[in-house]
């Protein structure tokens, strides 16, 4: 084997180690904290949320339970648009911490049927994820 072949080889199970470590600590970090499959992810943040009161109909308040990993994490922030019209929510929504990772959010309002996307600003790990969900109202 030439010494640039051999390098080669060395850099590609490098990085192949490196990237089947980086997989592991972030299942690990997820088996933690179980979630559904469903749930919202972005970085090291899982987010899944669920409407107290289904389905969310136009015109009237709901309320949001949100689940968070880890369970450290803090919701900052929670709001939701309409891309197409490039408005948002007439409200602004309060968040109460629940403890052990779970969140109530009260005081959200879809004012029109349509196409809506749920945004979720997490801090965690000292980043703030921004975490969206696709809504649609008949």
């Amino acid at each position: 084997m030439t010494g640039v072949c051999w390098r080669q080889v060395v850099g590609a199970r490098i990085a192949l180690v490196l990237v089947l470590a980086m997989a592991t600590m972030a299942t690990t970090a997820f088996a933690a904290c179980p979630l559904p499959s469903t749930a919202l992810h972005r970085g090291a943040v899982q987010v899944a949320w669920t409407a107290d009161t289904p389905p969310i109909t136009v015109g009237r308040h709901f309320t949001i339970q949100v689940r968070l990993c880890p369970a450290d994490a803090v919701l900052a922030r929670v709001d939701a648009t309409m891309p197409a019209h490039r408005h948002g929510m007439n409200y602004r929504p309060s968040i109460k911490a629940m403890g052990a990772g779970l969140w109530q959010v009260e005081g959200l309002m879809f004012h029109m049927p349509g196409a809506w996307e749920l945004r979720l600003d997490v801090q965690a790990g000292g980043r703030t994820e921004t975490l969206r969900d696709a809504v649609t109202l008949p």
